[in-house]
């Protein structure tokens, strides 16, 4: 009740209709989820026909719903039944589960592209500029942090079009990265309905055991083609394929340092501390290593973790 409670309170938070996906989204993955896991692919009916219910709001539009806005529906129900059908035999590892977000992850390239998506960026910026005007006027007084400032009024004195030029690289990895705290929040409500229901509880993994697939090499590289040989057109979606792609090796190489850190016997906590304090001051190091070392394991496998051709861990 408290994860919905929270949800709601965002979507009343939310300008519709954006705020309606603090929801729609959830309970979608949640309710994939469960029938994937109850009747395995035949839940795939469920993402179509959200698919034809979207393509008809996006074609008849109601209630101010565009296709930027409707997309993510079907995808996340595509995830949620992806995540059901692995549940069973242990269930997915973490790494794995981070992958079955790539229906998501192909709507963020997509998205600077679609029709009408220019207009509403356009529009977006410039009601972020008002609201910038309104505050700037409210951060006058002698308390008001001469930084803080500084940075609101440099960023007001852009251009509009250099402005929605940078959204349109933002926009994309943003949105994402909602969409994958809305799985998260959809698979904790599958989880405590399967638990009201008397199944088995999902499956959980370690932290030490994320571990991408080899298909995660493929948004990398197609991002990199697709920057260098693509037209401007296709660079933000490109860029978004490439940072998210950088951030989910990067959280792979801080597993591969952690799993290597307690195997030498060092204490957890001493090892959170010290990823802690490599993070805050070796910031523009710190992610291009562990980006790399993360990389360096879908070959080398430091852990392990992949059979042996003998079929022994």
């Amino acid at each position: 009740m408290l994860l919905v409670g929270s949800l709601t309170l965002a979507a009343l938070a939310t300008p519709w209709p954006w705020g309606a996906l603090w929801l729609a989204v959830p309970l979608t993955v949640g309710a994939s989820l469960l029938l994937a896991w109850r009747f395995g692919l035949n839940a795939l009916a469920l993402p179509a026909l959200l698919g034809v219910v979207c393509a008809l709001l996006a074609f008849f539009p109601a209630g101010g719903f565009r296709a930027w806005h409707l997309l993510w529906i079907p995808l996340a129900s595509i995830t949620g039944v992806w995540m059901g059908v692995r549940e069973e035999g242990g269930g997915p590892s973490l790494g794995e589960r981070a992958w079955m977000h790539a229906p998501l992850l192909l709507a963020a390239f997509a998205l600077p592209v679609l029709p009408g998506m220019a207009g509403a960026l356009t529009r977006l910026e410039a009601r972020a500029r008002v609201e910038e005007q309104q505050m700037l006027s409210t951060l006058q007084g002698p308390d008001t942090p001469g930084t803080w400032r500084r940075m609101m009024e440099e960023s007001s004195k852009m251009p509009a079009a250099e402005r929605v030029h940078m959204l349109t690289y933002f926009a994309p990895n943003l949105v994402f990265l909602w969409m994958v705290v809305l799985v998260s929040a959809g698979r904790s409500l599958a989880a405590r309905a399967a638990t009201w229901r008397g199944w088995p509880p999902l499956s959980r993994a370690e932290f030490t055991s994320w571990r991408l697939p080899d298909g995660a090499l493929v948004p990398l590289l197609a991002g990199l083609a697709l920057a260098i040989f693509s037209n401007a057109a296709w660079r933000p979606g490109a860029a978004a394929l490439l940072v998210q792609s950088v951030l989910g090796y990067s959280v792979q190489g801080v597993a591969v340092t952690q799993s290597v850190l307690l195997a030498r016997g060092i204490p957890p906590v001493f090892v959170l501390l010290v990823m802690v304090l490599l993070f805050t001051f070796t910031l523009p190091v710190f992610l291009p290593s562990v980006a790399l070392l993360g990389l360096s394991d879908v070959w080398l496998d430091f852990r392990r973790l992949e059979p042996s051709p003998r079929g022994e861990a």
